[in-house]
């Protein structure tokens, strides 16, 4: 296969988060974001993670619902929330990017969701101490 201009962007792309992610670049952030809440000190862009696209507001209460419904354990959360009479009129190539970008919006509003529990169960044990 010939390397066309497509490809070396995605390669250096994937090559790039692949560095990020050796450098322990999302762990610090992660770490930064957890003491953020516990010092109460939320930053406008803290509470921005929270906000929802409007893409992630269409999809929000259907993975709500799967979270729920699934316990631990999801199986093809994706499907489930795929337009199938949508998916079928594509072809292959938007068909890989559709499920990509269902891919990118449920693993954003299922973060989103954990997040916003886990500040609420904080607070709620900050609460009950006081």
């Amino acid at each position: 296969m010939r390397p066309t201009a497509k490809n070396s962007t995605i390669q250096s792309l994937a090559t790039e988060a692949k560095k990020r992610m050796k450098l322990g670049y999302w762990s610090e952030v992660k770490e930064k974001r957890r003491l953020e809440e516990r010092e109460g000190k939320m930053t406008k862009k803290a509470v921005d993670d929270f906000a929802l696209t409007k893409e992630e507001e269409r999809y929000y209460s259907d993975v709500k619902n799967i979270l729920e419904d699934c316990g631990e354990v999801i199986i093809n959360p994706i499907g489930r929330l795929m337009d199938k009479q949508f998916y079928a009129g594509l072809d292959y190539a938007d068909k890989q990017l559709y499920v990509f970008r269902l891919s990118q919006i449920y693993i954003s509003i299922k973060n989103k969701i954990a997040a916003t529990e886990r500040l609420l169960e904080e607070e709620t044990l900050s609460a009950s101490a006081e």
